[in-house]
């Protein structure tokens, strides 16, 4: 439904088919009635501020789960029934209104009021519905929306023994409440000079940085530091927008936060670091395929030298790097290129491609031309990218990868497969892959999202079963590479067992290595 259409209603009054948030048993049209004559015989307020949405991370990509309302006047009381939302567009399911504070907590006697709605997941646009970001189709990234037009109904709230109607239409794309970015409250840029791997040309870079910083932890002196990198679609210059993308907040809360000890001491730093273009840019600014070195490579890690400098009690011991698709490939590529400074490595949907590809006279990738193929994919070759010496510098390292058999953007038969077939078979030990068959959702029960989405069961922590590496190792298929994918056992029907000690999952894992 249009603008048009809702302006419409505004005038007219609430009408059936936009209904949303009524608990009573009249009939539609009883209620109708009743609530066109709410409107109709209360005055507007006039006295509104101004309109907030709160974003939140979710499985899909960030939503916007509640409105919050500033009043110039405390409210007395909110009638819940017949109130009407739009947001960006779409119709929202209204499931209650109250007074609250600012952040949208529950508060009486306060200038707030929270609406809060139904937040599901639309496949046809693969974003959560009324989401605040854009896909920028140029740059295949996300930004926030030029605009986030809210639009609200209601027939009742009572302002100083007075009742009044509400109506309001405002563009809030400026006015965000998020506790999931607010806690990554450290923000950072690092900016240095380095010369690029495709061009050979000097240039100035900076990467974006925030941060989660538990409370109380600098009080120990050992403490570990988990780092991600984000996805295609989340780079740029605000690093909000690595937080949204994928629900990476879920890195600093309780669940995951509690599997990190230090003797007595709960939780971990965690480092967020966004890149202004892509990960998998060698240097001409686009995205390439996984078969280069990343013209970020030397940044990232001053910028990570640069982060535990400035805090001396991260033990250098236990430093993690992880990081979905284009991370992924940015994880891989720099354990190998620094293969002694990490701990471990948790890639997700990993994008470090197993074959080379062919290229151009000035170094960028081949196309297939789409007449031939139907698609403008990259022309792989015979070569291997993940060569032997590659190989040796990482097999000792301890990893755990991630991904779905059905993944279409990062095909695991030219990447994960034969990646981690090589591995086992060079004796790589304390390595493991949780591979999943589909990725279904929790946010939104009966969700099955696009295969690529399984840093889904990273953040919603169901990674926990791991592959058979005997089969894999002794597997003469070059399709499915002895894989076994398994969403009923957590990617895999083993257990991760390193000694004696077997770990109920990965983060459990990932807090015991130690470098």
């Amino acid at each position: 439904m249009r603008r048009k259409t809702f302006s419409t209603i505004f005038t007219l009054g609430i009408t059936a088919g936009l209904l949303a948030g009524c608990g009573s048993g009249e009939s539609v049209d009883q209620q109708d009635s009743d609530q066109q004559e709410g409107v109709q015989s209360a005055d507007a307020y006039a006295g509104v501020v101004k309109t907030s949405i709160y974003v939140k991370g979710y499985e899909g990509g960030p939503g916007v789960p509640k409105l919050i309302i500033e009043l110039e006047d405390a409210v007395d009381s909110v009638d819940p029934s017949g109130w009407q939302v739009m947001t960006a567009g779409s119709e929202r399911t209204v499931t209650d209104v109250y007074t609250s504070d600012e952040n949208g907590n529950p508060q009486e006697n306060s200038n707030f009021i929270a609406i809060d709605m139904e937040t599901g997941f639309n496949d046809e646009t693969f974003s959560v519905i009324g989401s605040p970001f854009t896909y920028n189709t140029t740059t295949s990234m996300n930004e926030w929306s030029p605009a986030y037009e809210v639009a609200i109904a209601a027939p009742s709230i009572t302002i100083k023994d007075e009742t009044y109607s509400l109506s309001i239409t405002e563009n809030a794309v400026n006015n965000r409440i998020s506790p999931d970015t607010d806690l990554f409250a450290a923000r950072g840029t690092f900016s240095g000079s380095y010369v690029s791997p495709l061009t050979d040309q000097e240039e100035e870079v900076t990467l974006s940085t925030a941060a989660y910083e538990p409370e109380g932890l600098a009080e120990g002196e050992a403490n570990p530091l988990v780092i991600w990198l984000h996805g295609q679609g989340e780079g740029g210059t605000d690093p909000d927008i690595a937080i949204l993308g994928n629900e990476v907040s879920a890195l600093a809360k309780e669940e995951i936060q509690s599997y990190f000890k230090t003797d007595d001491v709960t939780g971990a730093y965690v480092l967020a670091v966004q890149a202004p273009t892509y990960w998998m840019d060698e240097g001409d600014g686009t995205n390439g395929n996984g078969s280069g070195i990343s013209r970020y490579t030397e940044i990232l890690m001053d910028t990570i030298n640069d982060y535990v400098a400035a805090h001396p009690d991260v033990d250098t011991d236990r430093i993690y790097l992880g990081g979905c698709s284009n991370g992924g490939y940015m994880t891989m590529n720099m354990v190998i290129q620094y293969p002694e400074y990490f701990a471990a490595a948790y890639p997700v949907c990993e994008a470090y491609a197993y074959y080379e590809y062919e290229r151009n006279s000035d170094g960028t990738y081949v196309k297939a031309s789409e007449e031939a193929t139907g698609t403008s994919a990259f022309l792989k070759t015979g070569r291997v990218w993940f060569t032997e010496e590659k190989l040796q510098a990482i097999k000792d390292l301890p990893i755990w990868f991630v991904q779905s058999a059905d993944d279409p953007v990062v095909v695991p038969a030219n990447y994960l497969l034969p990646t981690y077939q090589a591995l086992v078979q060079a004796g790589a030990e304390n390595t493991w892959v949780s591979y999943f068959e589909t990725v279904e959702g929790t946010d939104s029960p009966g969700t099955t999202y696009m295969g690529h989405f399984s840093w889904i069961y990273l953040f919603n922590n169901q990674v926990t079963g791991v592959q058979d590496k005997a089969a894999i190792a002794a597997s003469t298929d070059a399709e499915i590479f002895g894989f076994e994918p398994s969403n009923a056992t957590g990617g895999g029907t083993a257990a991760a067992t390193v000694g004696e000690t077997t770990y109920t999952n990965i983060f459990e894992w990932l807090n015991a290595q130690s470098r």
